[in-house]
């Protein structure tokens, strides 16, 4: 496992991107809202996946993961309570270079999701560096500043 990893900050257009979803409980409740919002195709593969997940407009596959989920896939999401599964699925999207978040993790993946803003003028992410908690802090504190600057213009 890789201690020390370097995020590069970009923006991805992830319009009509096949994207896996690993886990069907609150956390890949979010990460499939943040997939669908930018118009990714979104699969969820878990044995149990919370109903709020199949009601938005994503395929859903109550299951067990398999290796061959991750094929011709531009971004994985490895949002599983259990560790280990979210590790190999980590490993087996690095030996294929495909983008990998990780949920039980701060570094062993590949791509981060951030906390954002989006305004007419403006697209912000925020990482706290894999502490979420933080990074919404530092976004609330972004909308605040925004709307004072916006005030400050008029």
């Amino acid at each position: 496992m890789e201690s020390r990893k370097s995020f590069f900050p970009l923006f991805i257009d992830l319009t009509n991107k096949d994207c896996l979803v690993v886990g069907g409980g609150k956390i890949a409740l979010r990460k499939v809202k943040s997939l669908v919002e930018y118009g990714a195709r979104v699969i969820v593969i878990a044995p149990y996946i919370l109903p709020e997940i199949i009601d938005l407009d994503i395929e859903a596959e109550k299951r067990v993961f398999k290796v061959e989920d991750i094929k011709d896939k531009f971004l994985v999401v490895a949002a599983t309570d259990d560790e280990n599964l979210n590790e190999m699925i980590v490993d087996l999207c690095e030996d294929n270079n495909i983008l990998v978040n990780n949920i039980t993790s701060k570094v062993y993946m590949s791509a981060r999701f951030t906390a954002h803003i989006d305004t007419n003028e403006y697209q912000i992410a925020v990482s706290a560096k894999g502490n979420p908690k933080e990074s919404v802090k530092l976004k609330k504190e972004l909308i605040e500043y925004l709307k004072n600057r916006v005030k400050e213009k008029d």
